[in-house]
């Protein structure tokens, strides 16, 4: 609590030293400003604006002006050196170290940190504000460099507060080369790799990103300054062999955006000041096909205006600002070795030894013997020019040589350290000794992370050879052999020979194709490309390689439709020799068509040092065709005008004609790609307008005559006339097809001219041409041109198939699928050869299918499907699909040779699989949604598909292996440059998985249909199927591939797995399926079992799913226990399923048996059901069947298990208070449902039974509400259970099982259900549950009239209690050994032992004396050891308790002998000790001894029977004796034992529950405790604790069991105390009262009510009566009847009236009229006097008010004058004094009627005012005034007059407020008129209850019409107040008269007068 302290007072015991928080205090600030400006930073750009005026606010901040925030060079030059700033600092920075990294959360708490933190994000920051605003906003040049600098400063500034921070060493190196300063880059880089003594060579041995970043950073930089001694040094030499690629480089490069944007903008500048007049300057191209884009875009500019240069200029390309860059090598074997020295040699010109750079020093030695970089040369490679293609790298021999570091060291120098030489060694050579031992460290490593990988290798080839087998296994016994290869797929590919390839599974000639397939495959992985990656994902069922191919049979298809193999080339460099054609075209004037005739000629023509041109020597990139077609289009006009000026200059020179071979090459390939164009644009499908292909045409016939004048002159002039010349054979190929390709020339012309060119090609012995670029020609061939002539001649047959115009499938089935199926039969010799007799296949036509390409077949095979899938028949369509497949499978086998090159066989292998892919994947969804999808395929049929698809599986088995090394960590993924992994690679492993899946389904509906066909070799079916799903599935989601295509083998395990419920192990594979789909944990022990197999799982559970799921999860739940289910996972999924499966609407049927089984439960208990249901007969429900398909649920003993769930949920939880049972309800509501279905499962009628017990337990054991107001309802819970009961032990008896786990689950009904009897016939039931309240039916009696009566007779409490002995023994019978049955059964047997005769019965034989005890001890000896307890538990005393107890009855009853009693007490240790008593007299101390050394071992005062028990024994030992003395003793010793423990001082009683009480027994012991207490007290006389009890009890109601009487007994035994106290004897009040005079009462209680509250308490025991019973009224707050309450207030104050009231009257008269005799004034002269206005005058006998006034009140006259007492300090309104006047005057008109008596009411009113306490004046001189100032207010309402002048309303109002009240009486007091003859007091009767609105009253004329004007005028002399100080009128319109003393102390009197307002 705060306070003030007064200046001026100064304390002796404060210190002088105060502490200086100040510096805390701003630091705290500043971190508060640190932290909001850091938060706004991390919100991003949109929060920058905030963020900067943050920043700014912080360095605001006073902690930035201290000197110590100063860098040290301006604490230098500001207050001059200090010896202590180093060690300052160094403390300060040591701090910083132990701190953990700052956050939002957990700031920065130094002022260091706070300082460097602060710098360095706000530099950070502002670098970050200027990234942001480049996009948006036009920066400058300036603004950039002007942040940079600003962002250097706080960077240098935050240096020097932490120069350990390498992150802000980096970024500050980036700033400086921002700002071009390469000294303070070197610097800071320098310092992010400076380690101690290891320096660069430890940094960049084992770099990290940042540490290789930087050392990266540093080498650019380095070779930039031309530094050729440090790049010659160890660490950055070695460093060539890491090159981080540019993609990594500039995302690790934090202002990369900031560079690039400065770097344009001083390209600008550059090329602005530095570029000629007149010449457009290009962006720098990076690769050959840049060049034509960027070409384009600037011709494009120049047509359309936009060009920055006037068009027409020359153009040059801006090389300055190009990145240094390497010519990239192209890749060729043959002269790879001979070239690879020279051309390394070029590629770099910096110097290779130290000799270079130091000629004649000493042949360059340096002072140390230099180290070799590395002795493998393998090991050491030189990247020249990487790019982001996939361009491999050369090797060289590197000759870097290692250098001393630039640190000066002593022993480089030859220096030593004098006498401390020997004192350490350093660092380095530390390091260099335990070399060995850290070599050796990871040695260990190294093995043990390959034992990890072989390990999990392991693992998963184990999975492979269990799948390979078991399916292997399988389709053997119908003769499949050789499946299981695909377990060897690994050793295969492991194999580094090929002979190991061709002996691993045997030497069949086939199977050397399909090897080198999966070899190839594995290749393909480990070198990936996008471009292969490509013909996998894309394409389709498109089985061309050429993406010119259309149809086969279409005479406007390309005519390259062949299968000849075409040779590899490697893909052109896209940037070689590019540097040197930029640079040749920026030394001449060149203008953009030169250029670009420039570039095509560097692509078409060969030169010297290429023997042919780029176009036959590479591959081009895509990008590069479209670019140069799009070049050759655009700048047409130009290059023919050039090609015209090449042509003549080369006829003007005839030896360059035999020479240069460069223009007839250039010429014919132009040619040709402008054949390429045209045979692309024309095809009807090309989109392209005839207008462009006219044009196109036209551009090809041109550059076919140049292409023919240019080989006519080369012919003429060179002797090239051979046509074997490569050139001609090319030049007329493609003018046969350019012949071909026009549509006025005739077919068979165009068959003539192949023919000739077939002759010409046959005389030239058969050249083969490869021209890969070209779609149209890529392969010149006698094989191409057979194709191309055949494909011609079958032209209609192609046209009648593949026209996809005719609308006839039947026509297209009988056509092809005669031909096809020759084709596909084998044939083993022509006489077996039918296909001649076949009408309508032509020999011709096969002949030519037999020659075509597969891709022709594969076509037909697929115009027929389609033909079938148009008649809807899906059988034959699946057979088309594996035929198919057979046939590419067949083709890959025999086209994969050695003799082919790997990247033309890797090709073919991934088209074949795309094929089969989208094959595999029509066929998956067909055999899925078609049952007979398997219909045509025949045994053979059937053999050859499993065949085929197991070698797709060996083939999709290497995509496996290569991802299993990945998976495990061994290699990582195929990556593009930035890191990432391809995304391609991502694709075509989605693919290959889809594939995968999609084989295994069609494999298992072929293993189904062979399963049918060969029955007889497969005996158990299903666990044959169960068994090739399980490892199936196993493998896919070992690998992750199982959730692939939807997940569509997954739904189908899932499906086939609900029809295998009875194979061994469904339950786990069920359990995974489930859990791969839905999330469904369905595990027994998911630790181990569970698998995560990465599948996307439903959001939502499936209605049917559910169901299904169900039956899994009730066979899961059956093998737990129901105490671990509940806290088991699948818990949590049965509740899922739960609220996903399906509901019905009740059946009428159901509804009939609801209602049933609600009227079975609502009936009252019959005892034959409970004697019938010991023998199993009975207790049948009339109930109806219900259909299974109306409960589908509860069919499944689903809701059972649900109810079983929510109740042991309840119950196992320990609750410390009352909590919500809906759980309960739930519970019982899924029991009902069980019900409802069969009311015969006895277990379920079990658990419903206990959870209407849980219920009645959480109703009466917290709290005593329930059972005090809604006993009915927990009566009705009882009797249901006990009807559950019962039905139970029924059906148990009938039906249950003789199983171990029934016999436990009966012996715990058998012990409830005895619990539950015994617990209802006590207290506080008390046989409740077995009433019969109403029930009484109708009865027919033979001979007698209908009489009405109860149905049967109610069992008695002996009976109960014999059934509940029964019940206990039976569950003794199953637990012998549980102390509590044997409790249980102990305290049944000993009510049954003392229940009387006629309760018993006389039939009854009573258990005897010994049976009782025998029980209790055994209990004893059955309770657990505190040793052999694990927990720290109390001790067990109910049964040690309960034994003494009852011994001591038996003793006091006389039913055993004392040594009957040692025997048995001898059986509990806590009696031992005790000295055994010889007699009767010493048999209680003995007791109490005992019973003191079991409240001593109750540690923890839990158990309170035993204090109870010992105050009880005290008690009624000391009643035994006849002298009063002795009762009071035993009374006061009883309490001195109940409030050691139980009851406190303040009256709080503390009584615990133990745990084996029974629920609701507590509140029956803390009343009988109360009530027991309070008979103490009365006998005590203890009058203060018995009114503290009683505020204690009234309050808290909950905790006793019949609280209201609890009460009555309290407050009856209160208020004879009181009486007694004060001798008031009973009938006072009415023998005082009822023969007085009403108007002498009046008189007479103001001098009573004055001294009552003038007397302090203990002056009169009267009074104090009336105080203390006035008191417990508002405490009782009408819960008790008030009557005796309200009698001994009257008598009290009749007391107090007759004794005290009568000596102050007459007192009070005598002072009164010794006052008026000197007061009395002299008589006033005579004057005119207005007449006063009196009421009419009514006849009083008339009056019902006079009839009924039996309170003898005062007429509304007498109360309207208010004279004050004479000296009375405060004026009392309530004391009407009459006018001598006016009583004179009322006597002359008619005799005053005297009213006789005074009603109770009027004078419990007057007794209240003992409440009110007289309060002295404000101030002394208040006496001092002759007059007393008076308030005049009058009441215009004429019923609220007369309504507030009744005897209540004129009484002094109470003062006692809330304040004074106890906590039990701050509630509202409610009085209650108990008495119906109660008097009435005049105008009470009339105003009672009613209340009229100011609206409503009528105005009534002034009582006293001169009263206010006389007020006024004496206002100055009579001390008066204006009105407007103390006239208040209220909302009615009432005026108030209020004395002004009354006013000041507020004692209520205002409120007798005046009404509702309050002054």
């Amino acid at each position: 609590m705060s306070g003030f302290k007064a200046l001026n007072i100064e304390s002796d015991d404060e210190s002088d030293i105060e502490i200086d928080d100040t510096k805390e205090l701003q630091i705290e600030e500043a971190l508060k400003l640190y932290q909001n400006a850091l938060k706004l930073h991390s919100e991003g750009p949109a929060s920058f604006e905030l963020a900067a005026k943050a920043y700014e606010e912080l360095f605001k901040s006073d902690i930035f002006q201290y000197p110590e925030s100063q860098t040290e060079l301006r604490r230098v030059e500001l207050y001059g050196p200090s010896a202590e700033t180093e060690d300052l600092w160094q403390d300060w920075v040591g701090d910083l170290a132990v701190l953990p990294a700052p956050g939002l959360e957990t700031g920065p708490s130094t002022l260091p940190q706070i300082l460097h933190l602060s710098h360095k994000n706000y530099a950070h920051f502002k670098l970050e504000y200027l990234t942001a605003r480049l996009d948006g906003v036009n920066v400058s040049l300036n603004q950039i460099l002007a942040d940079a600098t600003a962002a250097l400063e706080h960077f240098v500034n935050a240096l020097d507060k932490d120069d350990s921070d390498l992150d802000l060493w980096r970024r500050t190196a980036g700033v400086g080369s921002l700002l071009d300063s390469r000294r303070l880059a070197r610097f800071c880089l320098e310092a992010v790799l400076d380690g101690d003594d290891d320096g660069l060579n430890s940094a960049l041995s084992l770099p990290g990103l940042d540490e290789g970043l930087a050392g990266e950073q540093l080498r650019d930089l380095v070779r930039q300054l031309e530094d050729r001694l440090s790049l010659l040094q160890m660490p950055l030499s070695v460093g060539k062999r890491r090159v981080l690629s540019s993609m990594l480089k500039r995302r690790l490069n934090t202002y990369q955006a900031i560079t690039d944007r400065e770097i344009t903008l001083r390209s600008v500048l550059d090329s602005d000041a530095l570029a000629p007049a007149g010449r457009a300057v290009l962006q720098v191209p990076k690769t050959w096909a840049e060049v034509g884009e960027i070409l384009l875009r600037q011709l494009m500019a120049e047509q359309h205006g936009t060009s920055v240069k006037t068009p027409g200029l020359a153009v040059s390309f801006d090389l300055d600002t190009a990145s240094p860059r390497r010519p990239s090598l192209a890749i060729e074997p043959a002269r790879l070795v001979d070239s690879n020295e020279e051309s390394v040699h070029s590629a770099s010109d910096l110097p290779s030894s130290i000799q270079e750079v130091f000629p004649g020093l000493d042949q360059g030695l340096p002072t140390v013997q230099p180290r070799i970089a590395c002795a493998d040369v393998t090991m050491e490679a030189l990247v020249l020019g990487a790019k982001d293609d996939d361009v491999p790298m050369r090797t060289r021999r590197s000759s870097s040589i290692n250098m001393p570091t630039r640190k000066r060291s002593g022993d480089v120098a030859g220096l030593n350290d004098g006498p401390e030489e020997g004192r350490t060694k350093s660092k380095r050579t530390r390091t260099r000794d335990s070399t060995m031992n850290e070599d050796s460290r990871q040695a260990i490593i190294d093995a043990n992370t390959r034992w990890e990988l072989e390990q999990k290798l392991a693992e998963l080839q184990a999975a492979d050879d269990w799948m390979f087998e078991t399916v292997g296994n399988l389709f053997e016994r119908i003769g499949v052999v050789g499946f299981e290869a695909g377990k060897n797929v690994r050793q295969e590919l492991q194999s580094s020979s090929t002979e190991a390839l061709q002996t691993v599974n045997g030497s069949e000639a086939l199977k050397e194709g399909l090897q080198l397939a999966k070899a190839d495959i594995h290749a393909l992985l480990n070198n990936y490309s996008d471009q292969l990656g490509s013909v996998l994902t894309s394409g389709g069922e498109n089985c061309d390689a050429t993406p010119g191919l259309d149809s086969a049979g279409s005479t406007q298809a390309s005519p390259h439709a062949n299968g000849s193999k075409m040779l590899t080339r490697p893909s052109l460099p896209q940037d070689e020799g590019l540097l040197e054609f930029l640079g040749e075209t920026n030394d001449q004037w060149l203008m953009a068509q030169e250029v670009a005739w420039r570039w095509i000629c560097r692509l078409l023509r060969a030169d010297l040092t290429l023997d042919h041109s780029r176009y036959r020597e590479y591959v081009w990139p895509e990008k590069l065709k479209t670019m140069i077609v799009r070049t050759l289009v655009n700048f047409d006009e130009d290059f023919r005008h050039l090609a015209r000026e090449e042509v003549d200059q080369w006829k003007e020179s005839p030896e360059r004609i035999r020479s240069d071979v460069g223009p007839p090459e250039l010429f014919q390939t132009i040619y040709e790609l402008h054949l390429d164009i045209y045979w692309l644009i024309k095809q009807p499908n090309s989109g392209v307008d005839a207008d462009t292909v006219a044009v196109q045409r036209d551009r090809l016939q041109h550059w076919s005559e140049f292409a023919r004048e240019v080989l006519r002159l080369r012919s003429q002039l060179g002797g090239t006339d051979d046509l074997s010349d490569e050139l001609n054979l090319r030049f007329l190929w493609a003018t046969t097809f350019q012949v071909g390709a026009d549509p006025d020339v005739s077919q068979d012309y165009v068959i003539e001219c192949m023919h000739d060119l077939r002759a010409i090609f046959v005389a030239a012995n058969e050249p083969s041409i490869q021209l890969q670029n070209n779609a149209i020609m890529p392969e010149l061939s006698t094989a191409a041109l057979e194709k191309e002539i055949s494909r011609l001649t079958t032209k209609d047959f192609f046209d009648k198939v593949t026209n996809q115009d005719v609308q006839d499938p039947v026509a297209i089935i009988e056509n092809l699928e005669p031909l096809l199926e020759s084709l596909a039969e084998p044939q083993s010799s022509p006489e077996e050869d039918a296909r001649n007799d076949m009408p309508g296949v032509s020999t011709e036509l096969t002949r030519f299918l037999e020659n075509s390409s597969v891709s022709v077949r594969i076509m037909l095979w697929q115009r027929l499907r389609n033909a079938y899938l148009e008649i809807e028949y899906k059988p034959m369509v699946v057979s088309c699909h594996f035929k198919m497949i057979r046939l590419l499978l067949k083709d890959l086998k025999t086209s994969s040779s050695s003799d082919v090159q790997q990247s033309d066989r890797q090709v073919t292998v991934l088209k074949t699989l795309r094929l089969i892919h989208e094959m595999a994947k029509k066929t998956c969804a067909i055999v899925q949604t078609s049952k007979d999808a398997i219909e045509c395929v025949d045994e053979h049929g059937l053999k050859a598909a499993i065949g085929s698809l197991g070698e797709i599986s060996q083939l999709l088995q290497a995509f496996n292996i290569f991802e299993d090394s990945i998976r495990i960590g061994q290699s990582q993924p195929p990556s593009q440059p930035n890191g990432s992994t391809a995304a391609s690679y991502q694709t075509v492993t989605s693919l290959v998985h889809d594939m995968q899946v999609h084989i295994w389904v069609i494999l298992y509906s072929l293993l189904k249909d062979a399963v049918f066909q060969f029955h007889e070799l497969f005996p158990a079916p299903a666990e044959d199927k169960f068994e090739f799903l399980k490892v199936v599935h196993r493998n896919l989601g070992l690998r992750g591939i199982c959730g692939s295509s939807n997940r569509v083998f997954v739904r189908l395990v899932k499906d086939e797995f609900f029809q295998m419920t009875h194979v061994d192990g469904y339950d786990s594979e069920q359990a995974q399926v489930l859990y791969d789909l839905y999330g469904l944990n369905c595990f027994l022990n998911p630790n181990y079992e569970l698998m995560e197999h990465g599948c996307i799982r439903d959001a939502f559970i499936d209605r049917s799913v559910a169901l299904q799921a169900a039956d899994l999860l009730m066979l899961q739940a059956s093998k737990l226990p129901m105490r671990e289910l509940i806290k088991h996972p699948i818990k949590d999924t049965i509740d899922k399923v739960h609220a996903a499966a399906p509901r019905k609407k009740p059946t009428d049927a159901i509804m009939r048996n609801r209602e049933v089984q609600r009227a079975f439960l609502r009936s009252p208990i019959n005892p034959l059901d409970l004697y019938n249901c010991l023998k199993g007969e009975g207790n049948e429900l009339n109930v109806l069947p219900i259909p299974k398909a109306d409960a589908l649920l509860a069919s499944k003993d689903w809701y059972f298990l649900m109810g079983h769930i929510a109740l042991a949920k309840f119950r196992s939880v320990k609750r410390t208070g009352a909590t919500p049972t809906e759980e309960v309800d739930i519970a019982i509501a899924f029991f009902m449902q069980d019900l409802e279905y069969s009311p015969d499962n006895w277990e379920t009628w079990f658990r419903l039974a206990q959870a209407y017990d849980t219920k009645i337990e959480e109703s009466v054991v917290w709290s005593a509400e329930k059972m005090n107001s809604s006993m009915p309802d927990i009566g009705s819970l009882q009797r249901a259970a006990i009807h559950c009961y019962t039905m139970a032990t029924a059906l148990a008896y009938r039906s249950a099982d003789p199983t171990p786990e029934t016999a436990e689950k009966m012996t715990e009904l058998f012990c409830e259900f005895a619990t539950r009897l015994y617990a209802s016939s006590r207290e506080p039931f008390s046989m409740l549950p077995f009433a019969l309240e109403e029930n009484e039916k109708f009865f027919s009696i033979p001979g007698k009239a209908m009489t009405k009566g109860k149905a049967f007779k109610p069992i008695d409490k002996y009976t109960v209690w014999k059934l509940a002995k029964v019940f206990f023994q039976k569950a003794l019978a199953g637990k012998p050994d549980s102390w509590m049955l044997h409790f249980a059964l102990g305290k049944c047997l000993w009510k049954m032992h003392t229940s009387s005769t006629t309760l018993a019965g006389s039939h009854n034989v009573k258990p005897a004396a010994q049976q009782v005890l025998a029980s209790f001890i055994r209990a004893i000896e059955l309770i657990p050891d505190k040793k052999d307890s694990r927990e720290k538990r109390e001790p067990v005393l109910e049964p040690h308790y309960k034994l003494l107890s009852t011994v001591h009855k038996m003793v006091m009853r006389e039913s055993i002998k004392l040594e009957e009693a040692m025997e048995a007490l001898q059986n509990t240790p806590y009696a031992r000790n005790a000295t055994f008593p010889q007699d009767l007299d010493e048999w209680v101390p003995y007791v109490l001894s005992v019973l003191k050394n079991l409240r001593n071992a109750d540690k923890s005062n839990w158990h309170h029977r035993m204090i109870a028990r010992a105050a009880q024994i005290i008690y009624d030992d000391s009643r035994a004796d006849a002298d009063g003395a002795s009762a009071r003793l035993g009374a006061m010793g009883a309490k001195h034992e109940l409030t050691q423990q139980m009851f406190t001082k303040t009256m709080v009683l503390q009584v615990w529950r133990p745990e084996s009480e029974r629920a609701g027994r507590h509140f029956v012991y803390t009343s009988r405790y109360t009530r027991f207490f309070v008979r103490i007290l009365e006998q005590l006389k203890d009058r203060s604790n018995l009114e503290m009890l009683a505020r204690r009890i009234r309050r808290r109601h909950n905790d006793f069991f019949e609280h209201l009487v609890v009460w009555q007994d309290l407050c009856y035994t209160y208020l004879r105390l009181m009486r007694e106290s004060a001798a008031l004897p009973e009938g006072l009040e009415t023998s005082t009262f009822s023969t007085i005079a009403h108007d002498e009462f009046l008189l007479r209680k103001e001098p009573l009510e004055k001294w009552m509250q003038a007397q302090e308490t203990g002056t009169s025991p009267a009074l104090d009566v009336l105080r203390e019973v006035q008191e417990l009224k508002k405490i009782n707050q009408g819960l008790m009847k008030t009557g005796p309450i309200d009698d001994l207030i009257g008598d009290s104050y009749a007391y107090l009236f007759n004794t005290i009231g009568k000596q102050l009257w007459e007192e009070e008269k005598q002072r009164i009229e010794r006052e008026e005799e000197a007061n009395r004034p002299p008589p006033p002269p005579p004057a005119p006097q207005p007449p006063p206005v009196i009421s009419p005058q009514r006849n009083p006998m008339m009056d019902l008010t006079s009839l009924m006034n039996f309170d003898g009140s005062q007429e509304p006259s007498a109360a309207a004058n208010i004279t004050p007492a004479a000296g009375a300090g405060t004026p009392q309104a309530s004391t009407p004094q009459p006018a001598a006047g006016e009583a004179t005057a009322s006597e002359t008109t008619a005799p005053a009627r005297r009213k006789i008596g005074v009603g109770r009411r009027e004078i419990r009113t007057c007794a209240e005012a003992c409440l009110q306490k007289a309060q002295p004046a404000p101030s002394t001189q208040s006496t001092s005034r002759p007059l007393p100032r008076v308030q005049v207010l009058i009441d215009n309402s004429k019923e609220d007059w007369r309504g507030f002048m009744s005897v209540d309303s004129s009484a002094p109002g109470s003062v006692y407020s809330a304040d004074d009240e106890s906590e039990l009486s701050s509630l509202e007091e409610r009085e209650e008129d108990e008495e119906g003859g109660e008097e009435v007091v005049e105008g009470e009767g009339e105003e009672q209850g009613r209340e009229s609105p100011a609206s409503k009253v009528e105005p009534l004329r002034p009582v006293f019409p001169g009263l206010l004007d006389a007020a006024a005028s004496t206002e100055a002399s009579e001390g008066f107040e204006t009105a407007e100080e103390e006239h208040v009128i209220d909302a009615h319109g009432d005026v108030e008269m209020v004395m002004d003393e009354e006013k000041r102390e507020g004692n209520g009197s205002a409120e007798a007068i005046g009404g509702e307002s309050d002054v």
